[in-house]
C-alpha cells in the first residue's frame, strides 16, 4: 500500500551540500540502524533498503559535500502493527561525520519536498521535545497520487554523526486535515525512534 510513497521518499535523501570549513570533523561515535520494530513494536520492518540506497549513493559520492565524510546511507520501510488503523513509516537518512549537522537535516526535508506529487501547506516548525539533545524540524506534507491525497507528518534531525527523517504514512482514505496534526506529539515519537535507531559504534 505504501510502496509508491516509500520509494519516492527514498530518492532524494542525498541533496546535502556543505560549505568548505577549516573546523575539525567530530569523532565517529554513532551510526544509524534499521531495527526490526519501531516504537516498542508499533511498527514492523517490511524492507531494509539501505544496501541499495548506499550503492546508489556511492555512484554520486553521496553528494555530502566538504562538511561531511565517511557517509553511509540508511533506508527502512515499516508497516503499522495496529489492526484498527492502517499506517506505515519510513526512515531515510545517513550517518558519518558532519561538521554542520543542521545542513543535512534541512536538506533531507528539502529533498522530500521535491518528490513527485509532494506539497507542503505550511512552513516547517523547529521543535525540541523535553529531554531531547537536538532540535527536530517537523512539518506536514501532502502526497497526491491516483488514490487521492495522503497526509504525511514528518520530523528530521541532525547531529554530529546522524541525520535522518521519519515520515508517517496513512492511506488517502484515512487522510487527516494538516491543521489537525499534532506536530509536538510527532516530534516526541521521532525522538523515541531516534533513540532506537541511533546506536554507538563498536
Amino acid at each position: 500500500m505504501f510502496g509508491t510513497i516509500a520509494a519516492g521518499l527514498g530518492l532524494y535523501f542525498l541533496a546535502y551540500r556543505g560549505d568548505d570549513s577549516s573546523e575539525p570533523f567530530p569523532m565517529a561515535a554513532y551510526r544509524l540502524t534499521v531495527p526490526k520494530t519501531l516504537l516498542d513494536g508499533e511498527y514492523e520492518l517490511i524492507k531494509d533498503g539501505s544496501s541499495e540506497a548506499n550503492a546508489d549513493a556511492e555512484k554520486s559520492g553521496y553528494g555530502a559535500g566538504p562538511d561531511a565524510r565517511n557517509v553511509k546511507a540508511v533506508l527502512g520501510s515499516y508497516n503499522g502493527t495496529s489492526s484498527t488503523r492502517q499506517s506505515g513509516a519510513v526512515i531515510t537518512g545517513m550517518y558519518g561525520q558532519f561538521r554542520n549537522p543542521e545542513q543535512p537535516r534541512d536538506s533531507l526535508l528539502d529533498g522530500m519536498r521535491k518528490g513527485d506529487g509532494m506539497s507542503e501547506p505550511k512552513p516547517a516548525r523547529t521543535i525540541t521535545p523535553t529531554g531531547a539533545d537536538v532540535a527536530f524540524k517537523c512539518t506536514v506534507m501532502l502526497s497526491k497520487d491516483t488514490d487521492g491525497t495522503s497526509t504525511i507528518p514528518v520530523c528530521a534531525w541532525g547531529d554530529e554523526n546522524t541525520a535522518a527523517y521519519v515520515a508517517f504514512l496513512t492511506p488517502a482514505s484515512d487522510a487527516q486535515d494538516p491543521d489537525s496534526v499534532d506536530l509536538d506529539a510527532i516530534a516526541r515519537q521521532v525522538q523515541k525512534i531516534r533513540e532506537e535507531v541511533r546506536q554507538p559504534i563498536g
